[in-house]
């Protein structure tokens, strides 16, 4: 079966073909199989993240044909062409920077707990959204995450994204309904939903989560509604 892997060196991309050879007639590989083959046979230097092999991590998150895809539990197919999530600068091959999400919410979350009762049951919303594996395929298609690369040529490099998306929002949703949190921890959360720019979301015609989270209806509505849209 023959794919196609994009490679990224030194600012240059380069694509490889890539023959899989299945193990029998009738696999029907995960795009990790086909990663783990090509390194172990033509292509030693070939750079990917992996961890739990689970979906439990989101870290081997890559694009296929373009679309963000959980390399551990997505098949793949004659022709696909294997490439790094379009949303995230790239590192080296199908390595992309992460980081630049997770500092961005760095002092967001800092609100003040009403009491230390941990006994509280929050709302089942809160549950669903527990689900976020940081994959990040919600970037896809953001017109909030978007501005970050309107704005900078090197955007997320220090301080990190200026502007947010679904996973930051979904972090902020979690802390305006987390029953410890204090009601002025929970209007620090919308304020910072706001000034990363949930504006963007008003037209939007909705998010994509990789493990199927409710990102619309669980999430950017309740914020809008929150702000008064």
């Amino acid at each position: 079966m023959k794919v196609e892997i994009e490679t990224h060196r030194d600012g240059e991309t380069a694509v490889v073909e890539y023959d899989y050879a299945r193990r029998d007639p009738d696999e029907k590989p995960m795009i990790l199989d086909v990663l783990l083959q090509a390194q172990a046979t033509e292509m030693p230097d070939l750079a990917f993240r992996y961890g739990c092999r689970a979906r439990n991590c989101g870290v081997c998150t890559v694009d296929v044909n373009g679309r963000p895809r959980l390399a551990c539990r997505a098949r793949i197919r004659e022709g696909d062409r294997i490439s790094p999530v379009n949303t995230l600068p790239p590192l080296a091959d199908l390595v992309v920077r992460r980081d630049g999400v997770a500092r961005q919410m760095r002092g967001r979350l800092t609100s003040v707990a009403q009491g230390n009762d941990l006994n509280q049951d929050p709302p089942e919303d809160y549950h669903k959204l527990t689900a976020c594996i940081e994959c990040y395929a919600c970037l896809q298609g953001c017109p909030m995450h978007a501005r970050n690369f309107e704005d900078s040529t090197d955007p997320g490099a220090s301080e990190g994204y200026r502007h947010g998306n679904p996973f930051s929002l979904l972090k902020l949703q979690m802390l305006r309904i987390d029953p410890l949190s204090s009601e002025a921890g929970r209007e620090q959360a919308l304020e910072h939903a706001k000034d990363l720019g949930l504006d963007a979301c008003r037209d939007c015609k909705g998010c994509k989560c990789g493990v199927g989270i409710d990102l619309m209806g669980k999430v950017v509505r309740p914020l809008l509604a929150a702000a008064g849209e």
